[in-house]
């Protein structure tokens, strides 16, 4: 199984299904489910000041260090 590994806040707002689409700079062959994992990296200053971007976790809590759900990776764009 394939896993893919994100910062906060931005894992749990994939998980919420709040967040649809990610972007990466390499493209890949996959096609497929793959697990989301949230990196222990903590949330810049900036995202955490951001007032519009955390509202919309509506005081979830966030994760650091796990796999928070599984989706599948249907389309990538070049």
């Amino acid at each position: 199984m394939k896993v893919l590994s994100l910062t906060e806040p931005f894992v749990t707002l994939i998980k919420e299904k709040k967040k649809l689409v990610e972007t990466r700079s390499w493209k890949t062959n996959y096609r497929g489910e793959l697990y989301i994992h949230a990196s222990m990296t903590k949330p810049s200053k900036a995202d955490l000041e951001d007032e519009e971007l955390m509202s919309l976790l509506e005081n979830k809590e966030m994760n650091f260090g796990h796999i928070v759900c599984k989706c599948v990776l249907v389309i990538v764009c070049i």
